[in-house]
């Protein structure tokens, strides 16, 4: 179910204070339309009382359509903390673990740090595609484009509207502006091929090594490996 929690929010334009419903999670199972409203970027919308400027809180929110098995959970990024913010998820994660009745299986609960990285992989779990996949896939485009696309200034992400059949595209996102600046392909043929090798025993762990999580991408991972995107 969704659930709503109020708070206290300072309207950013004219600084008057006010009392906000926000929410807390929502399920689009129970509420299909919180599906919609967040992909239209007006979940958890404020409209100033005084001012009447509209802006939008990024808080921390879960993400669940339990139709599709999928929980995803937005931990807006602060400056330098991810590492915090990770070991807050997996505390998080073993609080809710130590509830579940014993036999029952954990959710796989994914973690974001933006709007666009929600939105990116619930389109790309609704697609039946695999993150991890997807992440590897993102490093191979970086590698093969470094001059243009460089992980400290760009970001690639999963489009799943212009896919095809045959294609998998990606779209280039500025940084600094936050301006789309182009779209890439990815063979689908290539990804097919790319999961049937991991999927082979002696291949298995190693997306896991890459990618041990919970936080799975394909530009930290760049970021992090600097020139060692050559050893993938």
């Amino acid at each position: 179910m969704a659930v709503q929690e109020t708070y206290s929010i300072r309207c950013p334009k004219c600084g008057r204070d006010q009392e906000a419903l926000l929410y807390e999670s929502v399920n689009v199972t129970e509420s299909p339309e919180l599906r919609d409203i967040l992909m239209a970027n007006e979940l958890n919308a404020v409209t100033c009382e005084q001012c009447g400027f509209s802006f939008r809180v990024d808080k921390k929110l879960l993400y669940h359509d339990a139709d599709q098995g999928i929980m995803i959970y937005w931990f807006p990024e602060g400056a330098d903390a991810s590492g915090d913010q990770q070991q807050q998820f997996m505390d998080t994660l073993r609080a809710l673990n130590d509830l579940l009745p014993d036999g029952m299986d954990a959710p796989n609960v994914h973690l974001v740090y933006s709007r666009m990285e929600l939105v990116e992989r619930i389109f790309l779990l609704e697609a039946g595609l695999n993150e991890r996949i997807i992440e590897y896939v993102k490093t191979i485009i970086y590698s093969r484009n470094m001059e243009q696309i460089n992980p400290a200034e760009k970001v690639l992400l999963f489009n799943a509207e212009d896919s095809t059949d045959e294609w998998l595209c990606f779209v280039v996102q500025d940084l600094e502006s936050l301006k789309l600046e182009g779209m890439l392909q990815f063979s689908r043929e290539a990804y097919e091929g790319l999961s049937e090798m991991f999927d082979q025993d002696d291949q298995t762990g190693r997306l896991m090594e890459l990618f041990p999580g919970p936080y799975i991408s394909g530009r930290e991972f760049m970021l992090r490996e600097g020139e060692g995107y050559e050893k993938l």
